[in-house]
């Protein structure tokens, strides 16, 4: 029987276990409820139920494997293959897409998985949180979802609205999210190692697929156009993939 993604049965600390629910209604609870007890509760102006209900639907999706498989393909750990997959179309669909589901990994990875308690260099890459510059990463992909889905759904739709808040209190989100973890989510704490490194390890898969064409544009286009520019681009490229494959060989010819 596969199993069953959409449902959780609460544990409580004396480990009785309750009646099986929906995961909405347990995220959603423990959402509201880290608001207030952090001392940041949703504010009447302007309004944040639109917020609340998109992180409960991402905190729930993060648990469906069809969403990994999904959004995989868009993610990247670094700026500089972001910004060059959207420079490389000019769907704007593509690029909101490509914004949002890194901003969304990343208010994730801050929030749920950042300082769960190991020393930052005991967890895996993925798991690794450099604080200053992935705050800024994520407020800065949220800001240019917002523009993208304004270009795509109006103004006036719902998204752009979310989008814009998500940007603007970005860092007020991760705090609530901390909290939310250490009270309701903390399952990080619980993790073995070697969960840890099997988690590491499906995410290195999903990434090198995407890394190996992107490596591949790349040396057609320094072909193509031996730059300065090109070449740092793709020797960033190989950085990359001998980090997550040690076996990959390439040395760059001289010009």
């Amino acid at each position: 029987m596969p199993e069953d993604y959409e449902s959780y049965v609460p544990v409580e600390r004396d480990g009785t276990r309750g009646d099986s629910a929906p995961n909405v209604s347990f995220m959603i609870h423990a959402l509201l409820a880290s608001r207030v007890e952090s001392g940041m509760p949703s504010p009447e102006t302007p309004p944040e139920e639109d917020v609340n209900v998109y992180i409960t639907h991402l905190l729930c999706n993060f648990v469906r494997p069809q969403y990994h498989m999904r959004v995989h393909k868009y993610l990247s750990a670094y700026d500089s293959s972001v910004f060059e997959r959207v420079r490389h179309t000019t769907n704007k669909r593509l690029k909101y897409t490509i914004y949002k589901a890194n901003a969304d990994h990343i208010l994730v990875m801050m929030g749920v998985f950042h300082n769960s308690g190991r020393r930052s260099g005991s967890l895996p890459v993925p798991l690794q949180i450099e604080e200053d510059v992935d705050l800024g990463r994520g407020k800065s992909y949220y800001d240019y979802a917002c523009t993208y889905s304004r270009c795509l759904f109006g103004r006036s739709s719902a998204i752009p609205a979310v989008m814009f808040k998500l940007a603007h209190g970005f860092e007020r989100y991760v705090k609530i999210l901390t909290y939310m973890r250490s009270e309701y989510l903390n399952f990080v704490d619980r993790m073995s190692d070697g969960e840890l490194f099997h988690l590491q390890r499906s995410v290195e898969s999903c990434e090198l697929p995407q890394l190996r064409d992107e490596f591949l544009e790349a040396w057609t286009r320094w072909r193509q156009n031996p730059s300065d520019e090109q070449r740092q681009q793709l020797l960033e490229l190989v950085e990359r993939l001998r980090e997550l494959d040690p076996e990959f060989r390439f040395e760059l010819p001289e010009n």
